[in-house]
């Protein structure tokens, strides 16, 4: 578990909760939330890096007690968690652990007790697939698990039935049905930025008839049979890509979240800070995907500017 949620940041004195942004320094380890180490500009403790200055843990065990909400570590004499805010019921009353953290919080580990066994029958199957050293793409397993998150077990098991199959097809219906949105969901920069303006570009044929419409001046000379032709490969096309995200969603994730994962480990080779580093950049964002869809209005309402006068005539075609 990250050791630094529920610690004081070094700035500002507050707990790290789980929606923090949070930093660490690469020379100490002190914990900051992002935007007071940037007031900062500094580590508080940089005087004292040269004589080998190391951030500690503040809390003895005995302080401590797990929330039954999140699964993190908090102090035992609080009535809140100092991790994700939820009222902490009395030692020994406290209910099955959700994980709900607001993002995927399906419990695989709890899936696999029911099973009969404590034993995690992913862990085996990616040594089978990756070796005893359980380095995948060059990275251990529990990077991997730190950076993906709740669901890293899912994407694991997917990714060793490939490995073993020598293969880099494992269906994704959500990056079939969901698009651009499953790979910025996922924090998957390039091939969501890359099949957002593969979308854009399918959609030209509507594009040229609304602008044909319009009576725009930027309107191509195209006719109407060259445009039928010019949509219906557009919308083979479009079909084709579709397949393409579904099929190979998982394998495009996988190389995003790896180049991800070298470039944290580069910058934070110390075990801890970059267990805390990959939780808090990896994962899933909301943020994101409302961030996609905002993208997607502006473009919509720059394209309007480009329409010409005769808007009417689209409202006649597209409502009768």
């Amino acid at each position: 578990m990250p050791k630094y949620y529920g610690c004081p940041c070094e700035g500002c004195g507050k707990p790290l909760t789980l929606q923090d942004d949070i930093v660490v320094c690469p020379d100490c380890g002190a914990p900051y939330h992002r935007d007071c180490y940037e007031k900062l500009g500094q580590c508080i403790h940089r005087p004292a890096h040269a004589a080998g200055c190391e951030w500690k843990f503040p809390y003895e065990e005995s302080q401590l007690r797990t929330c039954p909400s999140c699964g993190e570590r908090t102090l035992r004499d609080e009535e809140t968690c100092r991790c994700c805010g939820a009222v902490l019921p009395p030692e020994g009353q406290e209910p099955p652990s959700s994980r709900g953290s607001g993002e995927e919080t399906f419990d695989y580990s709890q899936m696999y007790r029911q099973f009969g066994t404590s034993a995690d029958p992913e862990k085996a199957f990616f040594e089978d697939a990756f070796g005893k050293e359980a380095k995948m793409d060059g990275i251990a397993r529990q990077d991997w698990l730190d950076y993906i998150g709740p669901a890293a077990p899912a994407y694991l098991a997917a990714y060793s039935r490939m490995q073993l199959q020598k293969s880099k097809v494992s269906m994704s219906f959500s990056a079939l049905l969901f698009g651009p949105f499953y790979f910025f969901y996922r924090k998957a920069w390039k091939p969501a930025f890359g099949f957002l303006a593969a979308e854009l570009l399918l959609a030209a044929p509507t594009f040229i008839e609304l602008l044909q419409l319009s009576g725009s001046a930027l309107a191509p000379a195209m006719s109407a049979s060259a445009l039928t032709v010019f949509a219906r490969v557009c919308s083979v096309l479009s079909f084709v890509l579709m397949l393409v995200r579904g099929m190979y969603g998982k394998w495009l994730y996988r190389k995003s979240a790896a180049d991800h994962i070298r470039r944290i480990q580069s910058e934070f080779p110390d075990a801890r800070q970059r267990q805390a580093v990959l939780r808090a950049q990896g994962g899933v964002s909301f943020g994101a995907v409302f961030l996609c869809g905002l993208l997607l209005s502006v473009c919509g309402s720059a394209f309007t500017l480009l329409l010409g006068p005769d808007l009417q005539a689209i409202l006649n075609a597209f409502y009768g």
